[in-house]
């Protein structure tokens, strides 16, 4: 059986949302690195192009079975979220998704530029994980217990919002920052459980597929 493929550096980064949202839909996938990683040669970037049609690299990119291809990476997650049926369902869900969507990458373009091993000074590092982290981490924790508490958007469903917004509080975050910087946030602690325990994120998490993934985010990065 012919899978969808995601094409993207060996690494969490801008694709990781993705992958979440379709082990979430159940959708089976296949990640496509490019063979000499980071940065790609001249050669890929001509292949990426030929691909995805833009004057980028197009990545990350989802190439469908059926040959549709995907890019730019909240078009993907927002494509991945129509197939799979983790969209919301209402015009004010709508709202509220795209305004989550534009938090969750607020707070990864401040982790970016907080990354020690990319040439930021540790007063940054330390200046994200004390202060910025925080705000953002009760921000959410608000919304959240403002919509009833389970997932965003849609209380008794998970959407890419749910998946958006877990990747940035994770991989860009907490991850990152020293343990117990979730513990004073229980309902966003109560949340991140539940999201992980979604039957295709947990099997994802669980799986080589996501072992072999070479860069994930750590404390100091």
């Amino acid at each position: 059986m012919t899978l969808p493929k995601l094409h993207y550096y060996s690494a969490t980064g801008k694709a990781h949302q993705i992958r979440l949202a379709l082990a979430s839909a159940n959708i089976e996938f296949e990640d496509i690195h490019p063979s000499g990683g980071f940065p790609p040669s001249e050669e890929q970037k001509v292949e990426w192009q030929k691909l995805g049609g833009n004057s980028t690299t197009n990545i990350p990119m989802l190439v469908m079975p059926n040959g549709k291809v995907y890019t730019q990476s909240s078009a993907v997650l927002r494509a991945v979220g129509r197939i799979g049926n983790i969209m919301p369902n209402s015009d004010d869900g709508q709202y509220l998704l795209d305004k989550l969507l534009g938090d969750a990458e607020d707070l990864r373009t401040l982790a970016y530029k907080s990354f020690v091993s990319w040439g930021a000074p540790m007063e940054m590092y330390e200046k994200f994980v004390n202060k910025v982290l925080p705000l953002h981490l009760g921000n959410f924790e608000r919304i959240l217990i403002e919509g009833g508490g389970n997932y965003f958007v849609e209380n008794d469903k998970l959407t890419i919002a749910d998946v958006s917004v877990y990747d940035a509080v994770m991989n860009y975050g907490a991850n990152r920052a020293p343990i117990g910087c979730l513990d004073k946030f229980t309902t966003l602690k109560k949340w991140i459980e539940r999201v992980e325990s979604n039957p295709g994120i947990a099997t994802y998490l669980s799986s080589d597929q996501y072992a072999n993934i070479e860069n994930k985010f750590n404390i100091g990065t």
